[in-house]
């Protein structure tokens, strides 16, 4: 699973689409609020990834996070500027 916060560009979420497809990670979280949705642009950059990818919307990326750790899932975090 790849959970993905504050991405605006549609070109960036596709290409984070393309990279979770490509290694089948399954299934690509985004926040409702303040982040890109699956729109036209994203589905035009991702091709055929927007059919076999799902992507999952969350109201709360920090308590969807939380659930599945307490699940037993090791949630692991990037941060680009870490």
């Amino acid at each position: 699973m790849l959970a993905l916060d504050g991405v605006q560009d549609p070109h960036n979420l596709g290409a984070y689409l393309r990279t979770a497809d490509a290694c089948e990670a399954l299934p690509v979280v985004i926040p409702k609020d303040r982040a890109v949705q699956l729109n036209t642009t994203v589905r035009k950059v991702v091709a055929e990834a927007a059919e076999t990818t799902p992507v999952t919307v969350v109201t709360s990326l920090s308590r969807c996070l939380y659930e599945l750790k307490e699940r037993g899932l090791r949630v692991v975090g990037a941060d680009a500027e870490g």
